[in-house]
């Protein structure tokens, strides 16, 4: 290719017309055709939530939520749910209810179940339903065959009309209720009808038109209306004046005979331009309203599909777009989207070689328009004079290896780049379109240049890939400042201080006495700008945005809101408004420091079309321009980076759990979870079905008090796995096409029932176990203490039996370490008794009269001694008492039987009850002082105390109190 040939074809593709209006139409292929079950839509509706229900020819009934598509059929699934699967005409009613004819009848469906079921009239019950509409009253109006029938909200047949025109049955096409609440019928091959309430009859038009009326709409700004014909185009008709003069033909809407433009469908109005849209069988027409009433063909061939169009229909939604239902090829939308972004005009028309601009990097000043083209080296473009100048073979640049690098002069319109890795030079440009070349610096032949930057003192910073040097261009000369920070990508400066995009030590700052410091360690940044005095931002290749803080040294990341999802970031620039533009491969992310707020745009987008962004920069105005593969782009419309308070209304449209899918009813946000639902999918939307792609949701746990997290572009539903039981509030917020996010939030409330084990009525049954286990366990403790009492008195009886017995008998009964059998030692208790009965009774006398020796009567203060001493502990036991004096049981029980007359075991119980008879006087009550003086229960204690003193110790109480 010639070097003429080339110049010719950049200064093609560089830059593009102008638009002269400032919206743009816009083509877009129903976004979920793919889901449907057949690709013909006879008919689109878009009820009050923003649904879009779509009519199919055999497919069923489809409804839309801009993500997903939901169908509605007689299938293998559900075999009986619809007579006939090809819909023929849908409304929506007051309740929220669709009504929609099918080829066998009529269905309506409960928005808030979900459930279909046929109104049972048997006039319509297997006939084709022709025409549909709930008016704002509550009445819906239906027509078949000759027929329009009239229900109520409760789906009770009201009246039957019979449509005739002329005296002949005819079939209504058309059901259509104007802004002043009147119901307006068209019939095929009749007339129109409008209905007098009062009378409760259709009146009949004066239609004395031999071509069929098809449809009728009201105008935008006056009463009047606008009727499409089968074969005279469309027919203006004013109500205001009788007779045949109420009609006006406009001829521009007919064309010739043979042409189809006269053969019309339907009609719709939109509200951005106010043009009159008719549908044809085999094309798409748009007309404008001039002051005298006259319709004008507006040429929207070019917004179209090529060729010839099977056209159903054609509506327009609530946001005002145009919805033509088609046969073939897909159906489409055509929206009105403001302009953000021009190319510029060129003069020359020379679009035959098809080569793409892709300004690898580029720089604006003035007129002029430095860039790289990728694989074709270094160009400048004027766009004053419209001239194309190949600087790769100019004296100077020829022959020599010339680096991807430009930077703008700050002190005039040059630029600067680099020749074999290590000469700076400066490109001027001069009259005609001309350059001159200027020799600057010379590095050392070990360096190669990575980046350039001119500081406001116009000195030159050169990052190689080990070193900053810098260059004095009043002294011209050159110095090296920092080394060992690895590969400079990119420099910027605020008050004095460097700021370093490098490869191998991150983020990195210079201060001023020269001295560097890493900001952030162990990224790879690849770009970096100064966005004020006291904010650095920078860039990375892992995908990552960092905002140093200069004053309060303080690092900042705020990759969710970004929208950030790993994309390597290509280019950072800082617009006239202090607004920060990231630009990756195929997005560019505008945020607002200030206020926390961001807008996106794609490189597919209409107003841009690239194939994707190479590089940023901004004219001498601070105007942001991007270059991209298909040229450059200029921002225009700074109106819609005013991040005003946005309503974006969030849907919780269906869910899943556990795999099985859901549709939420119509005003539902409550979700109630099995305790083994753990795995539960929520899926939202806004119902901007053109933009679903850009759209971003963010959710957090409002009782949590958690941070926002953040969904990707594009993806509308959000996982939750193991939720514990629980009330959960759950507030979701989402964006708007450009990325503003809303001022408004939705609630949603999910609750996660427990376990049966888990449930009230188990932990009232927990408890009362607990507590009968509890009282069970005192019970047995106390009986067990107890019946252990028992023992240990038994057993001392019988050990005091036993010593007893060998008083009698003068022999050993057993051993000290058997234990006495009580039966036994009765026996022989009794035998002794009978054999000794005189001498006993000489011994009882002779104990009874006889004085203590002052050694027997220190022995029993040191027993009662031992026995005060451990009176409270039910544990202390004779064998603890012959412990303590040193004796066997056996030599204490004789001592004190010699002594006192007195068992080891009485000894120590009377000295227990005469203790508890003073505790008793003192006030304590029975269980105190059973504790007190070591009985284990009350209970054993009051018959002790009865056998002791001939009184209960309540009764003794009682009998102080009354002295």
């Amino acid at each position: 290719m010639t070097r003429t040939k080339l110049q010719i074809l950049l200064i093609c593709c560089l830059f593009s017309s102008i638009s002269s209006i400032a919206q743009s139409l816009v083509n877009t292929e129903y976004k979920n055709t793919k889901q449907l079950p057949v690709a013909q839509i006879f008919r689109t509706f878009q009820d009050s939530e923003g649904f879009l229900w779509y009519g199919t020819q055999g497919g069923g009934l489809c409804r839309d939520d801009g993500y997903s598509v939901k169908i509605f059929r007689s299938d293998c699934n559900t075999p009986d749910l619809l007579k006939s699967n090809w819909i023929t005409c849908i409304s929506e009613d007051l309740h929220h209810k669709i009504w929609f004819g099918t080829k066998r009848g009529l269905y309506v469906l409960d928005k808030t179940t979900y459930e279909i079921h046929q109104i049972k009239d048997p006039d319509i019950q297997n006939w084709s339903i022709d025409a549909l509409w709930a008016s704002t009253e509550g009445n819906i109006w239906v027509s078949t065959a000759d027929l329009v029938i009239k229900y109520d909200l409760f789906e009770q047949k009201l009246d039957t009309y019979h449509s005739l025109w002329k005296g002949e049955s005819k079939s209504v096409s058309q059901i259509y209720e104007d802004r002043d609440k009147n119901i307006w019928t068209v019939q095929w091959n009749g007339g129109i009808h409008k209905y007098n309430p009062a009378t409760n009859e259709f009146i009949p038009i004066p239609w004395e038109f031999e071509e069929s009326p098809t449809s009728i709409i009201q105008d935008t700004d006056l009463k009047k209306y606008w009727i499409s014909t089968w074969g005279q185009g469309i027919v203006e008709f004013n109500p205001n004046i009788t007779g045949q003069t109420c009609f006006t033909l406009h001829n521009s809407t007919k064309g010739s005979r043979d042409d189809s433009k006269r053969y019309i469908l339907n009609l719709t109005t939109d509200t951005v331009l106010n043009y009159i849209w008719a549908a044809t069988v085999d094309n798409i027409y748009a007309y404008s309203k001039s002051q005298d009433r006259q319709l004008t063909n507006i040429n929207i061939d070019k917004y179209l599909p090529s060729g010839k169009l099977l056209v159903n229909q054609i509506i327009t939604d609530k946001q005002g777009n145009i919805k033509i239902s088609t046969d073939y090829p897909h159906s489409f939308t055509l929206s009105f989207r403001q302009k953000n972004f021009l190319a510029e005009s060129i003069n020359q028309d020379v679009n035959t070689f098809g080569l793409p601009i892709a300004p690898v990097v580029f720089s604006n000043s003035k007129n002029n328009y430095w860039f790289w083209q990728k694989r074709q080296g270094l160009f400048l473009y004027n766009t004053k004079i419209g001239k194309l100048i190949s600087l790769s073979g100019l004296p100077g640049l020829n022959g020599r290896k010339k680096s991807i690098l430009i930077k703008k002069a700050t002190d005039d319109d040059g630029i600067y780049t680099v020749l074999d890795d290590t000469v700076v030079v400066k490109l001027h440009p001069s009259g005609a379109g001309n350059v001159t070349l200027e020799n600057v610096i010379e590095i050392p032949s070990s360096e190669r240049i990575h980046s350039l930057y001119q500081d406001q003192k116009h000195n030159l910073l050169i990052g190689t890939q080990n070193t900053l040097f810098y260059y004095n261009f009043a002294i011209r000369k050159l110095t090296k400042s920092s080394i060992n920070v690895g590969v400079i990508n990119d420099i910027t400066t605020s008050n004095g201080l460097v700021f370093l995009a490098t490869e191998q030590s991150g983020l990195c700052m210079i201060d001023t006495t020269g001295s560097i410091h890493e900001i952030v360690m162990d990224k790879n940044f690849s770009s970096i700008a100064n966005a004020s005095n006291r904010l650095i931002c920078s860039g990375t290749e892992q995908g990552e945005v960092f905002f140093y803080d200069v004053l309060n040294n303080k690092i900042s990341q705020i990759k969710e809101l970004l929208g950030l999802n790993g994309d390597a970031i290509i280019d950072l620039e800082v617009d006239s408004s202090g607004l920060i533009w990231i630009l990756t491969n195929q997005k560019v992310i505008i945020y607002n420091p200030e206020q926390k707020t961001t807008n996106s745009y794609y490189s597919s987008e209409a107003d841009i079309s690239m194939n994707n962004f190479y590089s940023l920069g901004k004219d001498a105005k601070g105007q942001i321009i991007i270059g991209g593969m298909g040229g450059f782009r200029r921002f225009v419309s700074h109106s819609s980076l005013k991040n005003e308070s946005k309503t974006q209304h969030v849907k919780l449209t269906s869910y899943s759990i556990n795999g099985n899918h859901k549709l939420v009813g119509i005003e539902n946000n409550r979700i109630e979870l099995q305790p083994n639902e753990l795995n539960l999918v929520l899926n939202f939307s806004t119902f901007d079905h053109l933009y679903t792609g850009k759209i971003r949701f963010a959710y957090r746990f409002k009782n949590q008090h958690s941070n926002w997290q953040y969904l990707p572009d594009g993806i509308n539903s959000l996982s939750l796995t193991g939720l514990s039981k629980g009330l959960y509030q759950l507030e979701v917020k989402a964006t708007n096409a450009t990325g503003q996010w809303s001022n408004k939030t939705s609630f949603f409330t999910l609750k996660v029932l427990p376990y049966w084990y888990e449930s009230i009525i188990a932990y009232i049954v927990y408890l009362l176990l607990l507590i009968a286990f509890i009282a069970l366990s005192i019970h047995i403790y106390l009986n067990r203490n107890k019946q252990k009492l028992a023992n240990e008195q038994i057993r001392n009886s019988a050990l005091d039996l036993r010593d007893w017995l060998y008083q009698l008998s003068g022999e050993m009964v057993s051993s000290e370490s058997s234990e006495p059998n009580l039966k036994s030692l009765l026996l022989d208790i009794k035998k002794q008794l009978q054999n000794q009965k005189t001498d006993n009774k000489g011994n009882e006398q002779q104990a009874s009269t006889s004085n203590l020796s002052a050694s027997d009567e220190k022995f029993i203060q040191k027993a009662l001694h031992f026995v005060e001493s451990n009176i409270d502990s039910t544990n202390y036991s004779v064998e603890q008492l012959s412990k303590d004096l040193g004796m066997d049981r056996t030599g204490l029980y004789r001592k004190l039987i010699s002594i006192i007359g007195k068992s080891p075991t009485d000894l120590i119980k009377s000295t227990r009850l005469k203790r508890a008879k003073k505790l008793l006087k003192e006030g304590y009550t029975v269980s105190e002082t059973a504790d007190l003086v070591g009985f284990g229960t009350a209970s054993y204690f009051s018959k002790c105390f009865k056998d002791e003193f001939g009184v209960k110790p309540s009764r003794y109480i009682d009998n102080q109190n009354n002295t």
